[in-house]
């Protein structure tokens, strides 16, 4: 063996393990920036603010710092009426939580007298076909399923919300949060159109 090829694959594999340490730490000031970020939105909060989800849970001002954040930004609910309101949303590790400022201070959103703290177990995500900018968010219960429609600024926006929030509800079913059945996903969404009583708003993949 030539000498030569002899250092050029010890500076190959040194190449890789300087990458590796680079990724790692980019990795490691990411996580800390977000943290610094979720701090932030937990110190302009109204000390008091809840919301109840709808498992009956109360969310409150410091369960955001028990959580890690995952993607925040600007988009807009619609409401009941077709009216749009400006919030800040907040994908965390299980939860997606939508703020609104008041007085310099932020509070959960209001929208139609539904939580805006949403558990992403058994969250479904679908494109708005008639609107490039939107998306539904189905929460679980097949019973009494509630839909919502949020807009962010831009298809690539929306498109990296939806990629993060479904890679965020995947590696929460990896952990083992149970997921749902297929048939169960089915039943949800079919009722989720009758909601609406516009069964062409959105395509189901499944």
């Amino acid at each position: 063996t030539f000498p030569f090829y002899e250092d050029y694959n010890d500076l190959t594999e040194a190449v890789r393990l300087v990458k590796e340490v680079i990724t790692a730490v980019d990795n490691q000031v990411n996580e800390h920036e977000k943290k610094c970020r979720l701090k932030e939105f937990h110190s302009r909060m109204e000390s008091k603010s809840i919301m109840m989800m709808k498992n009956g849970q109360i969310f409150a001002r410091q369960d955001l710092l028990r959580r890690r954040l995952i993607h925040d930004g600007a988009l807009q609910l619609k409401n009941n009426q077709g009216r749009l309101k400006d919030i800040h949303a907040l994908l965390l590790s299980d939860v997606l939580v939508f703020l609104q400022e008041k007085d310099q201070k932020y509070v959960y959103a209001m929208l139609d007298q539904r939580s805006t703290v949403i558990s992403l177990q058994k969250l479904i995500v679908r494109e708005v076909a008639n609107e490039e900018r939107g998306l539904f968010l189905i929460t679980a219960g097949i019973e009494k399923p509630e839909m919502m429609e949020v807009l962010a600024s831009s298809k690539d926006e929306r498109n990296t919300w939806m990629q993060l929030i479904q890679e965020t509800i995947e590696k929460d079913e990896d952990e083992g949060i149970p997921s749902e059945m297929e048939d169960d996903k089915r039943q949800l969404e079919t009722k989720a159109k009758e909601m609406r009583g516009e069964s062409n708003m959105f395509t189901v993949f499944l």
